[in-house]
């Protein structure tokens, strides 16, 4: 089953012309999923979740990121540990485990974050501390992808349970990851559209997050990574897809037209058809 989705429920203008601010629930009636970085940025009370919860269809999932410390995107608190920030973070969640909105928690890694033992002991170690939950890898150093431990990373990631995430995005050399399609978990597959503007991707410093994903994917582009998610949703049960490409709110364009091209044909809210290309 493939589900498609953005992320944020807020910034897509283009999806919903009439509002300024596209809430959840009108959100939740074009699209299964949402991905979300609010805790990336600091945990909130559970009561956020729960809200959140009471806004969407019984069936709508949520892909959540855990919080930047545990990722290795900035250092730990004076005091504060791995395995609290982790209990923590269940806690904030425990709603949308309670309902099974959950459809997985992302530990969407830097270029850093390279292949060494203490990177592989470091993933045990998340696995440990978020028992039971679906979880979503994404690395984004090439070293992770060499020809000659590809295989060993996929064996080492089946035995943790662990969903390697599949990553479009711009080539700018060893911090960066080639789309090699994976499967290390049967149940589940994950995929992020982050676009292709390699200028703006390997730009650092302030304002650079902003342009990273300023991109809009062309109809032949779309087509050629339709081919590519198709042989991986026969083999999984439940195949996520999340666009990411919204600098310019191209995002929302790029998913209808994607599901139209795997056979789902999401639509706006009132059944409209919206003229992508």
């Amino acid at each position: 089953m493939d589900l498609i989705g953005l992320t944020t429920w807020s910034g897509h203008p283009h999806l919903f012309p009439e509002l300024q601010k596209p809430t959840l629930p009108v959100y939740a009636s074009v699209f299964p999923v949402v991905e979300l970085d609010t805790f990336f940025y600091g945990l909130k009370a559970p009561s956020v979740t729960e809200k959140w919860v009471s806004e969407v269809p019984v069936d709508f999932q949520f892909i959540v990121k855990v919080p930047r410390e545990l990722t290795w995107h900035t250092e730990l608190a004076a005091g504060q540990t791995y395995e609290q920030l982790f209990a923590n973070f269940l806690t904030t969640i425990e709603p949308l485990i309670r309902t099974q909105k959950l459809a997985g928690v992302l530990l969407q890694f830097p270029p850093s974050f390279t292949l060494t033992s203490a990177t592989l002991i470091y993933l045990r170690f998340a696995r440990e501390h978020l028992p039971k939950l679906p979880i979503f890898l994404e690395l984004r150093h090439r070293s992770w992808y060499q020809p000659d431990y590809q295989q060993k990373l996929v064996a080492w990631l089946t035995k943790l349970q662990i969903t390697i995430a599949n990553i479009d995005e711009p080539d700018i050399g060893e911090e960066s990851v080639p789309l090699v399609p994976l499967v290390t978990t049967p149940q589940l597959s994950f995929w992020r559209f982050h676009g292709r503007n390699a200028v703006n991707w390997a730009k650092k410093g302030k304002g650079a997050k902003q342009g990273r994903t300023l991109y809009r994917y062309s109809d032949a582009e779309l087509v050629e990574l339709a081919a590519q998610v198709r042989p991986i949703s026969q083999q999984v049960a439940k195949n996520y897809l999340i666009f990411n490409n919204n600098s310019n709110f191209d995002a929302a364009d790029n998913a209808l037209r994607f599901s139209q091209l795997l056979g789902l044909n999401y639509q706006r809210p009132g059944g409209e058809q919206i003229d992508l290309f």
